[in-house]
């Protein structure tokens, strides 16, 4: 069976850093949620004020998981998911997910360099503080891993 590893956390955190080098060391695929949801639409409109897709997640769920499960008769030993949205899929089709996390300093600065509005800003602060990500995959009954993200381009996966 395919291994399926879901890379979840706030905006900023770094979850694409992290998927990239878990699926490199692993010789997993690795698969970017977001640029999934903007190829095939996967959204209901376009937040202009917070330049965001607003995702139907529930179809996101569907499609990614129907596209999940016809990754895995391609031959691949695994797959990582990277997504702040990753983590809604299933736990019987996730064997666990990984929430990247990081110290709010850190976020701020990374989310400013990126020229993130104010008000976007303090949205994904809060996430953070509230542990939104980490909180939604517990519910969904997902095994979970926790990963600080400050500091990840020296971080060795294995």
């Amino acid at each position: 069976m395919v291994k399926v590893i879901a890379v979840t956390g706030s905006a900023g955190t770094g979850k694409s850093t992290y998927a990239k080098k878990l699926a490199k060391a692993k010789g997993y695929l690795y698969f970017d949620v977001g640029n999934f949801i903007k190829k095939y639409k996967i959204y209901d409109s376009y937040d202009k004020k917070f330049k965001t897709y607003l995702v139907d997640v529930d179809v996101l769920v569907k499609v990614l998981s129907e596209t999940v499960k016809g990754i895995s008769k391609e031959g691949w030993k695994g797959i990582v998911l990277d997504g702040h949205l990753s983590h809604y899929l299933s736990s019987k089709l996730v064997d666990y997910v990984v929430v990247v996390r990081c110290d709010i300093k850190t976020l701020r600065k990374r989310l400013e360099r990126r020229k993130y509005s104010k008000k976007k800003i303090e949205e994904n602060v809060e996430a953070e503080i509230m542990e939104t990500c980490l909180i939604e995959a517990k519910e969904l009954k997902h095994k979970v891993k926790i990963v600080e993200g400050k500091g990840l381009n020296k971080l060795k996966i294995r």
